[in-house]
């Protein structure tokens, strides 16, 4: 049987600088006071040290998968997983791209050799208002360094099994 290390962390508004071709005018807009002074050096620096916790995570090889929530975009999610690279390990990002009015959303980043993202999606929840949306994976688990493959009709592939494995993230506000 494999073990998997699994994590979930808010990182805690990891926005992307200011005026970035990411983020839509209307955002720009409504953060521009909450990230005055977040620049590219700031940026870096909350990624690097977001980074150095992570490849603590499983002694020192990274976590297999990482859910992460209060992120912006896969634009700052590139930037962490490029923090990453001295783990020797090919980390993916599957990212859900919310409805959230501060752009806050959810998503994961995984170990690609371990794992193949299959479905992914969005279940919007309503509770008097609307609230952030729950994202869903379904992830297939693979034999290491080996490619999924479908097998031959009618014949069996003994060799490859692979399970399912689904996560569910998310972020609730907080209580205002």
């Amino acid at each position: 049987m494999n073990e998997y290390y699994i994590a979930w962390w808010n990182v805690e508004n990891l926005f992307d600088i200011n005026n970035a071709s990411e983020r839509p005018e209307y955002l720009q807009n409504r953060l521009a006071k909450e990230l005055e002074g977040w620049d590219e050096a700031v940026l870096t620096k909350k990624l690097e040290q977001l980074a150095k916790i992570i490849k603590q995570m499983n002694n020192g090889k990274g976590p297999d998968i990482l859910g992460l929530c209060e992120i912006e975009n896969r634009n700052v999610l590139v930037k962490l997983v490029s923090h990453l690279n001295e783990l020797h390990r090919t980390y993916d990002i599957v990212h859900a791209d919310t409805r959230d009015s501060r752009g806050i959303d959810v998503a994961f980043i995984y170990d690609n050799e371990k794992f193949r993202a299959k479905e992914k999606f969005s279940h919007h929840v309503l509770k008097r208002t609307a609230t952030r949306d729950i994202f869903q994976v379904t992830f297939e688990t693979t034999p290491q360094g080996a490619i999924i493959t479908q097998p031959a009709a009618g014949q069996p592939d003994s060799t490859q099994q692979s399970n399912e494995l689904i996560l569910i993230g998310n972020h609730w506000p907080s209580r205002m």
